[in-house]
């Protein structure tokens, strides 16, 4: 059985139209990235409402770090330089049975991520939801990670982009392709 469309959820739940949702596919073919990001974007949604659907999508519980306090004994079970690169938080350990690492991703269906903090942990790691900005600002300040440039959010995902240099002297005339 095929799962359910985040696009046709939020329409099933009654946070969007027909019309929204098209507007948001088309939004998507042409800047790139995740129709849940187009709908933020246009502004139908807040973040909050796409994240907590694509969590009932995938099955996955959705958090917001805020200003949530992690205990250091937590932080400390993933390497820093794995969160940095990967993009993860610790969050909680779950003990009992078989003792469990709750880690928050942006991608929490990344299964290669998964595995390689479950590989690093030695843990059993159960992935929860947050958004991008979110857990950008978590691990800045848990783990002094800045947060990666969004500089052109829109077209980050898109293999064509290309940034472009700052004005030519005099503040007009072309920008430089670096």
């Amino acid at each position: 059985m095929s799962r359910l469309r985040i696009g046709e959820m939020l329409v099933q739940l009654g946070h969007l139209d027909d019309r929204q949702v098209q507007a948001a596919l088309a939004h998507q073919r042409q800047w790139g990235g995740r129709i849940g990001g187009a709908i933020v974007r246009l502004g139908f949604l807040r973040e909050p409402a796409v994240l907590d659907a694509l969590s009932r999508q995938l099955g996955v519980p959705f958090v917001e770090l805020g200003g949530r306090h992690i205990p250091p004994n937590v932080l400390a079970l993933v390497p820093r330089r794995l969160a940095e690169v990967r993009r993860v938080l610790p969050i909680a350990v779950e003990t009992g049975g078989r003792r469990a690492l709750f880690v928050a991703l942006a991608d929490p269906s990344d299964l290669g991520v998964i595995d390689e903090l479950a590989f690093a942990t030695g843990l059993h790691v159960r992935p929860v939801l947050a958004g991008e900005e979110d857990l950008d600002r978590a691990l800045e300040r848990h783990l002094g990670i800045p947060p990666r440039p969004r500089a052109h959010r829109a077209f980050a995902s898109r293999p064509d982009a290309i940034e472009l240099g700052a004005p030519a002297s005099g503040g007009k005339g072309r920008g430089r392709v670096n």
